[in-house]
This record gives C-alpha cells, sequence and structure tokens, in this order.
C-alpha cells in the first residue's frame, strides 16, 4: 500500500484548521456572546445621611393689613407680587363720617371746658361767701360737686377727640415693614369691616419650609443642620434648619421641622408644597451606584460580581443612601468589580467589559 506526500501533509493541516476553527468559534462565543457592560471596581467612599419630608412654604412673621373701623375702601394702590417700603400708602378708606365725629367732639370739647369755667367761677364766689358766714356748707360743698363733674367731662370730651383723631389718621393703611404683597382680600367699593384682612404682606427674608418629619428619624435632625428645599413647580434652594417643634402630631407621629431659607427664592407662594432634605450626617465605608443593586425573588438585595467572565450574583447588606449611592455593610470588598448596571442582566449570564474601559 502506497502513501502519497500529499496525503501526509494534508493531515496537519487538517488538524490546524480544526484548532483554528474551535479557537475562532471560542472567541466568538466569549467576545460576541458576552454582554457588553460598564464594569465598576468597588472602592471605598462616603453617602450623606439623609432625611425626607413634605412641606410647606410659609413666613415666620406674616403680617395682615386691615382696618380699625367700619368704613369703605376707597383705594388700594398695590396689588399681589407688588414689592412696598415700610410707609409705603397701601389703602384709603372713606373717612367722613370720622371726621364729622371729630368735630362734634370738639364742640363738645369746647362746651365742656366753658361749663368747667363757669363751675370754677362759681366755686370759688362761693367760697369766698362761705368764709363770711353767708351760705350753708352744704351749698358750699354742691358747688365744689358740680365743678369736679364739669372737669370730668372735659376729660371725657378730650379722650373722645384724641380717639377721633386717631382714628382719623388711620383712615390711610400705611406698609408695616418692607416686603411683598402675597394676597389682595378686597377692592375699592368694598366695605372693610373692623380687623378683616384688605392684604396680606410677608418679608422674604423670613420665609421658610415647614416640614414634617417621622418620629422615628425626627431625633437625628439638629438646628442649623443643611437642607435642600424642592418645590413642587421646580427648582430647589439652599436651607438650615432652625428650629425642630416639641410637639408631635398625635395621629400621624410626625414633628414639624422649620428650615430658613438661605437666599429668599425668586418666585414662591404662601401654602406652596415642597419637599425638604435635610443632610443629618455621613457613613464611611464601600460605596456603590444604587443602579449596581438587584434584587432576589426572595426579596434578598445583591450585586453581580464579575468572576471568570460571569455574572455572579452576590448578596449584599446595605445600608445608607444618599438616593443615587449606597453604602454596603458586608458582601463585598474593595477591589472587586461589579456591573455597574444590574437591569438587564441575568445571574450566571457572560459579561465582558464596554469597549473603551
Amino acid at each position: 500500500m502506497s502513501i502519497s506526500i500529499p496525503s501526509i501533509i494534508s493531515k496537519p493541516a487538517a488538524i490546524i484548521a480544526a484548532v483554528i476553527v474551535v479557537l475562532l468559534f471560542i472567541g466568538y462565543r466569549f467576545f460576541f456572546g458576552a454582554a457588553a457592560v460598564e464594569i465598576l471596581t468597588v472602592q471605598q467612599g462616603s453617602v450623606e445621611e439623609l432625611v425626607h419630608g413634605p412641606a410647606r412654604i410659609r413666613a415666620r412673621v406674616p403680617v395682615s393689613v386691615s382696618s380699625r373701623f367700619a368704613a369703605e375702601i376707597l383705594d388700594i394702590t398695590v396689588d399681589i407680587g407688588d414689592r412696598v417700603h415700610a410707609g409705603q400708602l397701601l389703602v384709603r378708606l372713606d373717612d367722613r363720617d370720622l371726621q364729622a365725629r371729630t368735630s362734634a367732639s370738639r364742640a363738645m370739647l369746647a362746651r365742656a371746658e366753658a361749663d368747667l369755667a363757669l363751675a370754677g367761677s362759681n366755686e370759688q364766689r362761693d367760697r369766698e361767701v362761705f368764709e363770711k358766714g353767708y351760705i350753708s356748707r352744704a351749698a358750699m360743698e354742691a358747688t365744689s360737686t358740680l365743678r369736679r363733674l364739669k372737669q370730668a367731662e372735659v376729660t371725657v370730651a378730650r379722650e373722645e377727640v384724641s380717639y377721633a383723631a386717631t382714628q382719623s389718621e388711620h383712615a390711610m393703611l400705611i406698609a408695616p415693614m418692607d416686603g411683598i404683597v402675597t394676597a389682595r382680600l378686597a377692592e375699592a367699593g368694598d366695605n372693610a369691616a373692623p380687623g378683616a384682612p384688605i392684604l396680606r404682606i410677608v418679608d422674604p427674608r423670613t420665609l421658610q419650609a415647614v416640614a414634617l418629619i417621622d418620629e422615628t428619624v425626627a431625633g437625628s435632625i439638629r438646628p442649623g443642620m443643611p437642607a435642600t428645599i424642592r418645590k413642587r413647580t421646580g427648582g430647589s434652594s439652599a436651607g438650615r434648619v432652625s428650629r425642630i417643634q416639641l410637639e408631635a402630631n398625635a395621629a400621624a407621629r410626625e414633628f414639624q421641622v422649620e428650615v430658613d431659607f438661605v437666599e429668599p427664592p425668586a418666585r414662591f407662594a404662601i401654602d406652596q408644597e415642597a419637599e425638604v432634605t435635610i443632610t443629618t450626617g455621613r457613613q464611611k465605608g464601600i460605596v456603590i451606584p444604587l443602579t449596581a443593586l438587584r434584587q432576589q425573588e426572595s426579596g434578598r438585595d445583591g450585586v453581580l460580581a464579575v468572576r471568570s467572565g460571569r455574572a455572579v450574583f452576590q448578596p449584599v447588606e446595605t445600608g445608607v443612601s444618599d438616593g443615587k449611592r449606597v453604602l454596603v455593610k458586608t458582601g463585598i470588598k474593595s477591589g472587586e468589580q461589579i456591573v455597574r448596571n444590574a437591569t438587564g442582566i441575568k445571574p450566571g449570564s457572560r459579561v465582558r467589559a464596554k469597549a473603551g474601559e
């Protein structure tokens, strides 16, 4: 039996070709069959401890502008959103009745003063004749009593004139402080009732968010702690805890926490809804992004550790979170590699680093 040279050469070539095919297949499965993921090397870090709660925007010292007497409103010079200054005219009331009352009071005072002068003159005359024995003591005392009565009438008349003049001064309602008009509750032509608010004014420097904080976490809050105030309409502002109420809501078991704005917001509305986040501290340890966490059907938290090219579920115990990152107490160590975003990656599947990593 004869063996040709080409057949001898073809066997090694066939073996080499088979090896190449196998290597290509393995390479294809590894590079193209594996999911491309972002791989993160676990490191030490720190996470802020945060306390959240719903809040409403309020002013520490709101001021209501109202009339002291019943009168028609002639004019309101400001509107909602206007800035006002202390001493600025805000509302003008009809004071014609007050002017008439003031004139009548002055006339009554003039009459009372005239009666007092006459009574004083009579008392002086009767005292002279009493000392000479021409009138009785009873007559002298009657004259003195009448003089004292007229003196009392003068005092009452003067008080009435002062009161009427003071009321007339309050026909012009002025701003008691610098601030912004937040409410206009009446219009020109309306009848103002005593004590009924016509305008409301707040000083933007006294604005604050009053948050409701669950009693289970309220104990970690202290005055002076930094906070963030986020309005429902959008935008956030820096704040600082100024006061913690010492009475809890009996039904909701919540404490009121007052957070002052560091800088007054450009736009606001009283009783506007907001969300307050208070930074109560910071914890150090292994920190990973929240996206790296996944949960088993049993409810156990874990991460996908990258080991030998596969994503392996590794249970972990987590701690505080700032909404973006979370502290890991146990389960992984610094230097281990995990999948940054565990969404859509099944435990046990092959993974590889994305190009460029």
